[in-house]
């Protein structure tokens, strides 16, 4: 927990769960001028976990150990874990993206003044929708886990209405960005043409590649690299930027889940955008 002076350019990505953030590391991946392997937890004051980074970024445990002990702070350990992925992936610059980094801004860029903030928004009431239908991981016996455990609408509710707050804090920095889930998939190379111009990145084309799999499944716009989809079957389940996930909520949420929602996210989805009176 000791100070850091990091100069790094890092490009942290955060927001609430299920609100689009792995779809945009995926796409941040396939540019070559950017890193962006699992999600790492770094960022979280206190939370090195070396089980999963070790499985997740290729790099063996005893050489994570070797690197923490050496390391002066947690910010010294990110930043030796950024240098060689970076090596190993022969890419100039690292991206990470997990949730809650949108939670502990205050910390990161109090070590990294020169990072960028990339918070990524989406309709609440398809996050709830989809948070609650989305098992927890747990790292057991050195593989990730998934287990159901599911929790009240209210929860869900609240959760995203605190993640969007804690963002929404920073929207005078120029080191922070907001992007809609909706753009993305909408519009998806004039968004992240923008979002790169941002982070002083240029656009390519090869991040819009067309996944033949996903295409064939039913999606419409550029894809990305395709995966084993789960039991849900949606195209966008392995990775397709595809508008198949938008609204959900008006065929997934029933009348009752909509008044617990619309009285604790209501006036937030309303200052969004996302919600007027006609909309519930």
């Amino acid at each position: 927990m000791r100070p850091h002076a990091g100069t790094a350019r890092h490009v942290i990505i955060g927001g609430s769960p299920r609100s689009g953030t792995t779809l945009l590391r995926r796409t941040f991946d396939r540019h070559p001028g950017l890193c962006c392997g699992p999600e790492s937890s770094l960022f979280l004051p206190g939370r090195v976990a070396i089980g999963p980074l070790a499985a997740g970024y290729g790099i063996p445990e005893a050489e994570l150990r070797g690197m923490l002990s050496a390391s002066a702070s947690q910010g010294a350990f990110i930043d030796a874990i950024a240098a060689r992925y970076q090596a190993l992936r022969g890419r100039p610059r690292w991206t990470e993206k997990t949730p809650l980094n949108i939670r502990h801004l205050d910390w990161i860029m109090a070590r990294w003044p020169e990072a960028r903030i990339v918070h990524v928004l989406r309709d609440g009431r398809d996050v709830i929708c989809s948070m609650r239908e989305h098992p927890e991981r747990r790292w057991v016996d050195g593989r990730w886990v998934m287990q159901p455990n599911p929790r009240p609408v209210e929860e869900y509710a609240r959760r995203w209405v605190a993640d969007t707050a804690a963002g929404m804090r920073w929207r005078a920095d120029r080191r922070y960005l907001e992007v809609r889930y909706e753009d993305l998939v909408r519009q998806p190379e004039t968004t992240l043409a923008a979002v790169l111009a941002f982070l002083g990145e240029s656009f390519d084309p090869a991040l819009l590649a067309v996944d033949p799999a996903a295409t064939a499944a039913g999606a419409s716009v550029p894809a990305l690299p395709a995966s084993p989809a789960p039991a849900s079957g949606r195209p966008d389940a392995g990775g397709a930027i595809t508008t198949t996930s938008m609204g959900r909520w008006q065929r997934d949420l029933s009348a009752a889940d909509r008044e617990v929602v619309k009285r604790i996210a209501g006036a937030r989805l309303s200052e969004l955008g996302y919600a007027t009176g006609s909309d519930w």
